[in-house]
């Protein structure tokens, strides 16, 4: 997600009518349109007409450092107002294909965009290509407050207004910033699966995602419920060294695959968790012992990308939980 300063310089470019490159726009059903490139570039320009960001670091014209929309001198509203941004669309096929056969043409056409100067990575490009229930599911529970507190994201209630302004510290925040934050939650539901641990951690995910394009609202609701329960046993046995690790500076760091193995491991043995809760110190102590072992450490913290490894990282915390 662009900050404000990026933002303004893209303002400031329009205000110096230099040429920009054109959106790119994908027909999903004749005459509806979905952004495939230039979202960034479309929000900017609404925020900016919305008076949500003052002008900021400008490298041309200095003198408008600090202006919003509404207080720009008359001409410069007028010439602004009459700028354009060309846009090229993908046509939805006439031939009536299948939407998996749609859905890897606009996979294609995404990973080769390169308009805006940065690629997008694999959770912002799910993020476009798989709308639908289980999408919304994952940014709604990456607001969610535990969540947040647990990865070191500001708290949603205290950087997003009433309007929908986001404060720079949470749009800066590396995880909120590049959906990081959704990405995380997805593993669990893509891990969850055993059927699904196969192939590349990459695949794992898309192939969830693509697979669940419809889930029904009583069914998500369960998923919503079940992950913030697993997440909140997890954190009342660890407390806040929860999905953490010691390294060699003594300090505590997160780790997205030890949260892998936690919170699988946890759903795997939900119908035992008044007993772990009774028994945390020793859960901890077996975990913390685990992962001093070079071995395991490398399966579990050592980030390998593998199927074998994702399942076997499971089924050592399992082990390391349950006795």
């Amino acid at each position: 997600m662009w900050d404000d300063a990026k933002r303004s310089l893209f303002i400031e470019s329009l205000l110096l009518n230099v040429p920009i490159p054109p959106v790119f726009l994908y027909e999903y059903d004749l005459s509806r349109y979905e952004v495939m490139d230039g979202q960034q570039r479309l929000n900017s320009i609404m925020d900016f007409y919305e008076n949500r960001f003052a002008l900021k670091k400008l490298e041309k014209w200095h003198e408008l450092n600090g202006f919003r929309y509404g207080e720009l001198p008359e001409s410069l509203r007028r010439g602004l107002d009459r700028r354009r941004i060309s846009a090229t669309v993908l046509l939805v096929e006439s031939s009536g294909q299948r939407q998996p056969h749609q859905n890897d043409v606009r996979k294609l056409v995404f990973e080769r965009l390169n308009t805006g100067g940065q690629h997008l990575n694999p959770q912002e490009l799910r993020n476009c290509l798989y709308e639908g229930p289980l999408n919304s599911l994952l940014i709604r529970l990456s607001q969610a407050p535990l969540f947040t507190e647990i990865w070191e994201i500001p708290p949603y209630a205290k950087n997003v207004d009433r309007h929908g302004n986001i404060s720079s510290e949470l749009r800066d925040n590396p995880l909120y910033k590049r959906m990081g934050d959704c990405q995380i939650i997805l593993r669990f539901f893509a891990f969850r699966d055993k059927a699904n641990i196969k192939g590349s951690v990459r695949s794992m995910l898309d192939r969830f995602m693509e697979e669940s394009p419809d889930i029904p609202d009583p069914e998500i609701e369960i998923m919503e419920k079940d992950y913030l329960a697993r997440l909140k046993l997890a954190r009342d046995i660890f407390g806040e060294r929860v999905f953490r690790y010691e390294n060699d500076d003594g300090k505590w760091e997160l780790s997205q695959p030890l949260y892998d193995g936690i919170m699988i491991a946890l759903d795997r043995l939900w119908d035992k968790r008044d007993r772990l809760l009774a028994h945390r110190a020793r859960v901890v102590a077996n975990i913390e012992r685990l992962l001093k072992k070079a071995k395991a450490f490398e399966v579990i913290v050592g980030r390998p990308n593998t199927a074998k490894a994702v399942q076997k990282r499971m089924d050592m915390l399992v082990r390391a939980i349950k006795t």
